[in-house]
Order: C-alpha cells, then structure tokens, then sequence
C-alpha cells in the first residue's frame, strides 16, 4: 500500500515495486488520477488497484482499508509516502496556524492513522514492513529558520518511526524512514538535483526488509546521502533488487 502513489516519489516507488512483483494498492486523494496511475502499471505487466485515500480523514482511512480486505488477506508494506508542502510556511513573521496545523495533519498524523487502520492486515502477514517518508530538514544540524511547520511535521515523523519500531517488532513488523534527498516532484520543483529513481528503489529495498529477521534494522532512518549497507538502489540490468522471500 502506497499513500500518495499518483504522482512524483509515489508513483516512482510504485513503477519500481510493480516492477519487482509486488501488487502494489495506489493510494491517491482523487480517484481518476489513481486510477490511471494503476492502468498504467498494468499495461506495463504489473498487478495495481486503485484505492481512494484522504490520509487525514479516518472514515477515509476506514473505507481505504475496507476497500484492501476485499481483495487481500494481508499487507506486506505500507509506504507512508502522501505529505505536502508549501512555501507560506517560510518564514516566523508570516506564520499561519491552519497551514502549520494542515501539515502536521498530513505529513505526521496520517502515517499514524494509517498504520493503526492497517495493522492488523500487516500482523497477518507474519513480518512486513512499514517506510515512513521524512526529510534531512527534520534533522536538528540542519536547522535554517525557514519552514518550520514542515520541519516539525518530518521531526515528528521520525518520532513516530522510532516509537512505532518498538511498539510493533513483537509482531514482526518494521518501521523505518527514508530521507529521498531533494528530488524533481511537484514538492521538489523541476530543478531539483538529485535522483527520484534511485530514492524509489530505496524506498522499495526498505519496503523488503524481512520482518522476521532478529537484526533487521527498524526504527532507523536511511539516508539517500549515505545508502544502508546492502540497499539495491541500481535499476534492473544492473544488481537486482532485494524482495521478500
């Protein structure tokens, strides 16, 4: 399940993950627009569903994962990978409490409500994986002024990431983040210099992290400035990226 999968990083992760086996769930707000995305996988051999997603609205949330059971008896990832940004956040002087509360909203609260829907779908798949996606702007070292409420919000998504690593590795599941690095999206603008493919192939190594392993990293953040030892970030032809066994 992949929030956010119409576009940018998402629809990236979800090419990458199709292309590796997956079934992969397009999670998107507008239903069209996942729709097509979901077409479009299938018309390159990959098994996608569409699935109509508001990350903040837990009815949402509900029918999201009704809509999941119908069709599947388990979920072996979630890719929290919906979140916003906006350049009103810039700066103190013109803060805006429902622009810093609508970020909070989305980019820290949903991943919550989205792990807690689907839990029980990942507890039936007996070791399963859930990616966060963070920033290096939550990281304290690199503190600017500028932006605060997204700062916060990713601050608080590394947050969640830890604690929720301790609250489900008793049940197999992992909980690790992926900073993307500054990518060509919608988010990142045209002129960002780094690689969206590669951060989707790092989203789907983590997203294959095997839950049942005893020293399998969870609670960790994976950084695209210094990729985890052993993560696939090369495209078909080159190494093959990792899956679940």
């Amino acid at each position: 399940m992949i929030t956010g999968a119409n576009r940018g990083l998402g629809r990236r992760t979800a090419e990458v993950m199709a292309d590796q086996g997956w079934r992969v769930f397009v999670g998107s707000r507008h239903r069209e627009a996942g729709e097509q995305v979901a077409a479009a996988l299938r018309a390159r051999g990959g098994d996608a569903v569409c699935v109509t997603l508001d990350v903040t609205d837990p009815d949402s949330v509900k029918a999201a994962v009704d809509t999941i059971g119908e069709t599947a008896d388990r979920i072996d990832a979630l890719v929290n990978n919906a979140g916003v940004y906006t350049h009103n956040d810039q700066h103190i002087p013109g803060f805006d409490v429902e622009v810093c509360v609508q970020l909070l909203r989305v980019n820290s609260v949903g991943p919550l409500l989205m792990i807690q829907a689907l839990q029980p779908l990942l507890r039936m798949a007996e070791a399963s994986s859930v990616v966060n996606l963070t920033s290096d702007d939550a990281r304290p070292d690199r503190a600017g002024g500028e932006y605060i409420s997204y700062c916060m919000s990713k601050a608080a998504v590394n947050n969640l990431t830890v604690n929720a690593a301790v609250a489900l590795r008793q049940d197999n599941i992992l909980v690790n983040a992926v900073e993307p690095g500054w990518i060509p999206t919608d988010m990142g603008g045209a002129d960002a210099p780094d690689d969206i493919d590669a951060a989707a192939r790092l989203v789907a190594w983590a997203a294959a992290l095997p839950g049942s392993a005893p020293d399998a990293p969870t609670g960790q953040v994976f950084s695209m400035e210094e990729p985890p030892e052993g993560a696939t970030l090369l495209p078909f032809g080159g190494e093959t990226p990792g899956t679940r066994p």
